[in-house]
């Protein structure tokens, strides 16, 4: 079922994210292009994100192709693994069915599913958090050092895939290492600052190389205002995401009617019409899990690796949990995909408490509530869509009823504790599997992928994309879709001179991308991902365009009304109109840079 969710009707996503896609086809044109994750193979401005996972893409598209499934077969292959990964961690402290129950419950999580079939970097990112925990589980009981430096290695890598997100399992397992490590503290902490060094070399070549090359021999560092990976790191993919308000590029996209107050953050965050179809199904549960799992701790196996387990599961999914809930409102719906694996591994452990002391009256209690809160959130976000029948969540919910019930009361029989344990499982399971199914039936494109169905809630985040692939507004649609191309202008693109190094440049990533895709030609994304990058600078534009680089340009009005009056795009924009004639190319204005208005 894992191996379905995952890989069945893959290709409906056809190139999925366009802005990435872009980025892996020009790294397969060209080395240099590769090594700095750029977004077109003129080199003029690399993707918001270090290139790792674009290196896993490119390298599946040399082997098999580029198309789309080239680049969506490693995403689902990294899933599929993930949740082998979850198992194998359980299972080697704890019984089997707790850990297939935490396998069950991260691969069939909608956000797992829905990522796992796109083209971002949060499934590597998320491989690679879980092989840090797989490590420093196995460097506790055997005490090698190999294995903390494999740790280090994963964390370092998950850093240089999404940056500061990749480092919210480093504090939990760190502390694991040292507080259960089998080896004198001397030698704890001096495996822990190998393991540490490694990490840093790991995460920080790139960038630092990336930052000694002068910038006149690079591209511009996407994502940043001073041409600076340490500024993205710290900034646009760091403080700007914890702290940041609607005065980002990124969030002031979003019109006043879609924001239902100032900011949604706080404890019940994810549990609304925005986040609670991609995570909020097992997240009471889990949080309840966690409590059991800490008030429970002496009931735990006083095997090391066991209770390092239970902490590492425990802190990772609270620390991630808090951050999700809290963080401004940079915060984008697939973000949650980094809750899903401490989710299910505190599950997992919870679930091994109960089936070890089940005959503990409290601890069937505490059980009890569990599913049943499990039951009322699915009930509550079946009930908060429209699309699924009435009977789904009365189903689940008397499911729940009656597997929380039977949990309460002590089994005369085993065949009876099978059952109810059975009945409280698949009421647990059912809405986030039915929603994960109908993932893989729906198509999904742009920036922001959502799970499931279309909510009541006039003000969700998905009602808005849903009324942007209908041209409302049709600016808003361009920026998180990118404009579908005519046969026109993609002729004009496809047969331009291969004396310029960009066949056009464009205000919109998406768009640009869309373009690049459909032409075959590098396509220049102005501005970067959101527009606000101050690259290229009007003069090198001026000065591109002199040397025959760029053959034309594409006017995006409405993006540019989303701009500050007074921004590197809005500056080249209003140059190429005083100085060059619009075009008409099926319906749509294009500017030729060598006819230049005498």
């Amino acid at each position: 079922m894992n191996g379905i969710l995952h890989f069945w009707n893959l290709g409906i996503n056809g190139w999925a994210n366009y802005f990435y896609s872009a980025a892996v086809q020009s790294g397969t044109q060209n080395l240099g292009s590769a090594f700095f994750g750029s977004s077109d193979w003129g080199n003029s401005i690399t993707v918001d994100k270090p290139p790792l996972s674009l290196w896993v893409m490119e390298i599946s598209t040399k082997m098999f192709g580029f198309t789309p499934i080239g680049i969506l077969a490693p995403q689902a292959i990294m899933g599929v693994i993930s949740t082998l990964l979850i198992y194998v961690i359980v299972r080697k402290n704890f019984p089997a069915i707790p850990a297939l129950f935490a396998a069950g419950v991260f691969f069939t999580t909608p956000i797992v599913v829905l990522m796992s079939r796109y083209n971002n970097p949060d499934p590597l990112m998320l491989l690679l958090m879980l092989i840090s925990v797989y490590a420093v589980q196995h460097a506790i009981e055997s005490n090698r050092l190999r294995y903390l430096i494999l740790a280090g290695v994963a964390v370092g890598l998950a850093f240089m895939t999404k940056q500061l997100q990749g480092l919210l399992v480093l504090p939990s397992v760190s502390v694991a290492y040292l507080f259960w490590g089998n080896a004198a503290w001397s030698r704890r902490l001096k495996n822990s600052a190998i393991s540490g060094a490694v990490m840093v070399l790991t995460g920080g070549f790139w960038m630092t190389v990336v930052d000694l090359i002068p910038a006149g021999m690079r591209p511009y560092v996407g994502g940043s205002q001073s041409n600076s990976v340490l500024e993205l790191t710290l900034a646009y993919n760091g403080l700007d995401r914890i702290v940041g308000t609607d005065a980002g590029p990124v969030a002031n996209l979003i019109p006043e009617q879609f924001r239902q107050v100032d900011s949604d953050a706080g404890l019940a965050r994810l549990l609304n019409a925005n986040y609670g179809q991609e995570i909020g199904w097992m997240l009471p549960a889990a949080i309840i899990g966690a409590l059991l799992t800490v008030l429970a701790w002496r009931l735990l196996p006083r095997e090391r690796g066991a209770r390092a387990l239970a902490f590492v599961a425990v802190t990772w999914f609270l620390g991630t949990y808090l951050v999700l809930s809290f963080m401004g409102n940079q915060i984008h719906t697939y973000y949650t995909e980094a809750l899903s694996a401490p989710l299910a591994l505190t599950l997992g452990v919870a679930g091994a408490i109960y089936m070890k002391h089940h005959r503990v009256f409290v601890v069937r209690v505490v059980t009890a509530v569990d599913i049943l809160a499990t039951a009322v959130c699915a009930w509550l976000i079946l009930s908060s869509v429209v699309g699924w029948p009435e009977w789904l969540g009365n189903g689940i919910m008397l499911l729940g009823s009656l597997g929380a019930a039977l949990s309460v009361v002590r089994p005369p029989a085993r065949w009876l504790e099978v059952g109810a344990a059975s009945i409280a499982v698949a009421a647990m399971l059912a809405g986030p599997l039915v929603t994960s199914a109908l993932n893989t039936t729906l198509p999904q494109n742009g920036s922001n992928p959502v799970s499931g169905q279309l909510t009541k809630s006039r003000t969700s985040i998905n009602r808005f994309l849903d009324d942007m692939k209908h041209g409302n507004p049709a600016w808003a649609y361009d920026v998180a879709f990118g404009q579908t191309p005519n046969a026109a202008i993609l002729d004009k693109l496809t047969a331009s001179s291969r004396t310029c190094l960009w066949a056009a440049a464009t205000t919109a990533s998406q768009t640009a991308a869309r373009l690049q895709l459909e032409s075959g030609r590098p396509v220049m994304p102005l501005g970067g991902f959101a527009g606000s990058d101050p690259s290229p600078t009007l003069q090198a534009f001026k000065d591109r365009v002199e040397d025959g680089k760029i053959c034309y340009f594409l006017p995006q009005d409405g993006f540019l009304a989303t701009q500050s009056k007074v921004s590197t795009v809005s500056e080249i924009s209003d140059w190429v109109r005083a100085h060059f004639k619009l075009e008409m190319e099926g319906g749509q204005g294009i500017y030729d840079l060598s006819k230049r208005i005498m």
